[in-house]
Formats: structure tokens, sequence, C-alpha cells
């Protein structure tokens, strides 16, 4: 991870300690939704888009109020935030009340119209430890392989503190897969949940907390601003 991107990290996460009351707090079983948070105020970027869709697992699932919120102020007109708990890229048909697998569900949305100007994916968590590198490999590919290659693409890359050395894998990964795509960006969400310096999430060290939901928002915002012009 270059040093400019961890201090732009460090940035954005001091940008979010000053919205929460009391500022940036040590109490990282903080459960409480999105609601009531104040906004950071950013610099506009143009972004030349007005429809996004995210689609990912309980971390996007908790964080969807501040998500859309934080989207819409970047100046979304046409914001859809999916997310789903123990939500997998391959695994998972909703059989049972079960999660619908990632894949599944960008599916459907594309059937029901879905047509962004960018997507967003935060999938991949739930996968940690269960493949291997080709394997891994492989269910980024599948992802890709549904969404329009011409159009641009956020992926936000994981945290599994319990699977380090197979975050890192999928990680690296991923960005090697987006890197040949191109018109692609990483939300790098890895760096900010695994600064010992930053309590941004709950008390399970896996999903972001109030603050840690803001932080999550401003790293959509932030890769979004740096897709390249189309």
């Amino acid at each position: 991870m270059s040093r400019r991107r961890a201090a732009l990290a460090a940035l954005l996460l001091a940008a979010v300690a000053a919205t929460v009351p009391g500022g940036c707090t040590n109490r990282a079983d903080d459960t409480s939704g999105g609601g009531g948070i104040s906004l950071p105020s950013f610099p506009s970027v143009e972004l030349r888009m007005d429809s996004v869709v995210m689609v990912g697992d309980s971390i996007t699932e908790g964080s969807a109020i501040v998500l859309q919120d934080t989207l819409t102020t970047a100046g979304f007109s046409d914001v859809v935030v999916d997310g789903d708990a123990s939500r997998r890229i391959e695994v998972g048909t909703g059989a049972g009340g079960g999660p619908v697998s990632g894949l599944r569900t960008i599916l459907r949305l594309i059937a029901e119209g879905a047509s962004p100007d960018v997507w967003v994916i935060e999938l991949g968590t739930n996968d940690i430890g269960a493949y291997t590198e080709a394997e891994y490999r492989d269910l980024i590919t599948q992802v890709l392989d549904l969404l329009p290659a011409t159009v641009p693409l956020v992926w936000v890359n994981t945290f599994r503190p319990d699977q380090p050395e197979h975050t890192v894998l999928f990680n690296g990964l991923l960005a090697e897969t987006l890197a040949a795509r191109g018109h692609s960006a990483i939300a790098d969400w890895y760096t900010a949940a695994a600064a010992p310096d930053q309590a941004i999430l709950r008390s399970d060290m896996l999903h972001p907390n109030e603050t840690g939901q803001v932080a999550l928002a401003m790293l959509v915002v932030d890769a979004l601003s740096r897709l390249p012009a189309a």
C-alpha cells in the first residue's frame, strides 16, 4: 500500500472523526445505526455520473443509510444500495431465508432494468478462507463478467482479521484483476479497518460501527472520484 493512499485514508478518517459527537470514540462496540450522523463536507468532485448501484454483504447492509445519503450528497440522483447479511459471491440461493449470492443479486438487478453509470461491489468478506488462489480469481472474474466491460466499477476490498493471509491474497488478486480491466478503482476498506489507531469497527472487529459507516461511505466516494474519465 502506497504512502499516499495510506495518508489519504488517514485524512478521510480524521474528517469522519470530526462528524461524530465527541470525536472518534474508543468504543469499538458501538452498534447504533447511521441515523443522526451529520455527513462531513468534502470537496466537490466532477463524477460525471448520475446513477450508481452498490451490491454488498452485511457491511453494506449495516451502512446502507449512510451510503445512500453520502452518494446522494456526492451528486448521484439515482442510488441503489443492496446489502444482505452473510452474502457470498457465488454461494446462496435464498432458500430457507438465507442470503442470495452476489452473482444472483446482480443478475436480478440487471433483469429488473438496472443499468447504472457505475457499479460499486462490496463482496468477498464471507468467502475469505474458503478458496484457493485460482478459485478467488475465478470468483472475482465471475462478477466482472456480469457487468458491462465499459461501465466504470468500484470494488470495496476486504478485511478479515481472522484470515489475514487469505485477506491479503484476495485483495491482491482483486487489485491485479481490476488493473487489467481498466476504468476501475478500489475503495481501500482494508487499510482503514486495519489501522490500529482508528476505532471504526464494532466489537466483532469486522463490521463498521457508526464512525466506520461514514468512513466506508467516504472511501467509496473517494474511489469514485478516482475513476478515469470516460
